[in-house]
């Protein structure tokens, strides 16, 4: 994986389109960094000097200077640090905004995806690329540059220096400095083979600890806490590995680095000790030369640990590139607003089936839902009922036939249009980290608070949030209240209230509750379902039977309608079908 400087320097060639754009607004503070370094450089280069000059001061016994050298050198020391001040600040204040841009665009261009595009990647996955790995992309769009920048300047003022004391000294440093570079030749594509297979592993592992900690209720009610402890264990040490092998050739570099290093200075200092004798050098203008000498260790290290640096950035960039380049499945270029009216749905020779599989979940299916009905799906687990569900959405296009609301097809409306006329309550209801107000308000931002407060009683949730002494102002979520699920679920109406699409999606939005929590939504859900075409993705008998009419999804892609009696007695599979989903649930 780009083994050599060369590959490396193409591959920054082919990225720059897809990162540089964010940092092009910070245009002019990149200049202004970059005339912070010369002025840091030329005052640093000054400074050695009058080190040296200091030290000359002192050998010869002759006080005279020293007081203007020491003033002098005190004056560049206050401007050095203050350049050095100003130049780490507006690094930092440009590197947040670059690293900010780029997650609001990534979670942006996220949110674009259509759900199964998203569902690729685990949770865990996705926050990593999200934070970690863009912390990194900061490396080679910004810090490498600048410190590529900053070496270079103090290689030319340094090596210049170093000639101008002492050109025959300089060139035995100069010779030695092909072993810097053999020395990162030989780590840096190691470094990437170790970083990339880290980033992936290391990935890996946040998903399995997402899962973890979503699903605690149901690894104690398996009593699998050791075999996860075993897992979670067995993940880690996999990223452990490749990261200690990170690890691993960083102290090496550093190590042999510094051997080097030590070797060239005594080298230097044992010629040097012939110039003193034979009085070409004195010993102030040697001690400058050895700190010159001393001082190019950086940028020299500098640039030998760019290549090695890189590569441990290279996965990072990748991971978070695979995601920009991702495309939904369902692409929004239609600008034709969907306005409906009644509600009315029509499912017109409809075949769908899922990418990479060959089985059909619809083949050739026909239906029509009135507007104003409720109809219940039923099928065995896998016929489809989420599917429709999702086909409705448009998180799918489907690869024959047609969904129509009111007689207009849903793939020539945009997708928002769409998705405003219709509301789903899931089995797991949306929320964030918020207030509960600010919760509702997702689902309609210009809700007045009696709107609000009048959703929440018609989906009895009102009583409940009266208890708290924030009210609606109550925070839930992370640092905030923890709400039973039945609550949750009621919130989840109440923002169906507001939203007040034509058209609801019911994911058996009692399923998860018990007997008595579910008696409390009946008239909630009644109420929501009034004057509304609602489709109810049944779990439980109760569902069936409240509905107007039945669609039951077959395992060959067919769907059959009808009240719940008829199909009942004079069809076996939906028998058996809602025999098994109300036992199960």
């Amino acid at each position: 994986m780009h083994a050599s400087l060369w590959q490396l320097f193409k591959w920054l060639k082919s990225v720059s389109p897809f990162f540089l754009p964010y940092i092009k607004a910070d245009k002019v503070y990149i200049l202004l960094m970059c005339a912070f370094l010369l002025v840091i450089t030329v005052a640093n280069t000054v400074m050695i000097w009058l080190l040296g000059s200091a030290v000359s001061i002192l050998t010869a016994t002759d006080y005279s200077q020293l007081n203007t050298t020491l003033l002098i050198l005190a004056v560049v020391v206050l401007l050095n640090q203050s350049f050095q001040f100003a130049y780490f600040h507006t690094f930092n204040a440009v590197s947040l905004r670059y690293i900010g841009r780029v997650r609001t665009h990534l979670l942006s261009h996220v949110m674009t995806l259509s759900h199964p595009v998203t569902g690729l990647y685990e949770r865990g996955d996705l926050i990593a690329r999200l934070s970690n790995d863009i912390d990194r992309l900061i490396t080679f769009v910004l810090d490498v540059p600048l410190n590529l920048l900053s070496h270079l300047l103090v290689l030319v003022f340094y090596i210049a220096m170093l000639f101008w004391i002492d050109w025959q000294l300089a060139l035995i440093a100069l010779l030695l400095a092909p072993l810097f570079y053999l020395l990162q030749h030989f780590l840096a594509p190691r470094k990437g083979r170790a970083a990339n297979k880290f980033f992936n592993y290391n990935g890996d592992l946040l998903g399995f600890e997402a899962q973890t900690l979503g699903n605690l209720r149901g690894i104690s009610s398996f009593n699998v806490e050791q075999e996860i402890q075993s897992r979670h264990a067995a993940a880690f040490d996999k990223a452990r590995c490749w990261g200690l092998k990170m690890r691993k050739i960083d102290v090496l570099y550093n190590s042999v680095f510094a051997l080097l290093i030590y070797l060239v200075g005594i080298i230097v200092v044992y010629s040097g000790l012939d110039g003193i004798q034979s009085g070409r050098l004195s010993v102030g203008v040697l001690v400058s030369f050895i700190v010159y000498l001393g001082y190019l260790s950086v940028p020299v290290r500098g640039i030998a640990q760019i290549p090695i640096q890189l590569q441990g950035d290279v996965g990072a960039a990748e991971r978070v590139m695979a995601v920009m380049n991702s495309k939904p499945n369902v692409v929004d270029v239609a600008s034709d607003e969907l306005h409906v009216t009644q509600g009315e749905i029509v499912i017109r020779d409809l075949s769908f089936t899922y990418p990479n599989t060959d089985k059909p979940v619809f083949n050739r299916a026909s239906e029509t839902i009135r507007a104003g009905e409720t109809v219940a799906l039923v099928g065995a687990s896998g016929s489809g009922k989420s599917t429709l569900a999702a086909l409705i959405m448009r998180f799918y296009e489907p690869q024959h036939g047609s969904i129509e609301v009111d007689g207009v097809n849903i793939a020539s409306v945009s997708l928002a249009s769409l998705r405003r006329n219709v509301s789903v309550v899931w089995q797991e209801p949306f929320f964030v980290s918020d207030t509960i107000i600010g919760n509702l308000r997702l689902a309609n931002p210009h809700a007045s608070k009696a709107q609000i407060i009048a959703a929440c009683k018609d989906s009895v949730a009102w009583e409940f949030i009266e208890s708290f002494a924030s009210g609606l102002e109550t925070r839930i979520g992370a640092h905030g209240v923890n709400l039973s699920v039945g609550q949750y679920q009621r919130l989840s109406i109440a923002q169906a209230f507001l939203r007040d699409a034509p058209i609801l999606i019911l994911d058996e939005a009692s399923s998860a509750l018990d007997s008595e929590s579910e008696q409390v939504l009946v008239s909630a859900l009644q109420k929501l379902r009034a004057n509304r075409t609602t489709l109810i993705i049944a779990h439980r008998y109760s569902s069936i039977r409240s509905a107007d009419r039945v669609m039951y999804l077959t395992n060959d892609g067919v769907m059959l309608s009808g009240k719940h009696e008829q199909l009942y007695n004079y069809h076996e599979g939906y028998k058996r079908a809602v025999q098994w989903q109300t036992t199960v649930s």
